[in-house]
């Protein structure tokens, strides 16, 4: 009788376990975060006068001695909006940022 009483106890403790639990996963940092920053400062200072008003990571891709992470950020500037491409090109060993490429996107 005295594990009857205690289940709704041991449910209730678990689920207020997972409850105060996942919020800290949910906001764990994505691992693109870090070239994303690089990504937003580098089309910020090449287009001072643009505002960035969205930003897609647009994957991951290996090859060889080297990885890419692609951004596309859209502007909005001098009454225009356009995209900017970024490419992050970064040492596949170390995580290094060895080049950071910008390519205009206009539609």
């Amino acid at each position: 009788m005295g594990f009857k009483r205690s289940k709704p106890l041991i449910y209730m403790l678990v689920v207020s376990i997972l409850a105060f639990a996942a919020p800290a996963a949910a906001h764990a940092e994505p691992s693109y975060a870090k070239y994303g920053r690089i990504a937003m400062q580098e089309v910020a200072n090449q287009y001072p006068d643009a505002d960035i008003i969205d930003y897609k990571y647009e994957g991951h891709f290996a090859a060889g001695t080297r990885n890419e992470e692609r951004f596309r950020l859209w502007l909005r500037g001098a009454g225009s909006e356009f995209g900017v491409r970024v490419h992050i090109f970064v040492a596949a060993d170390s995580g290094q940022v060895r080049d950071v490429q910008l390519e205009e996107i206009r539609s």
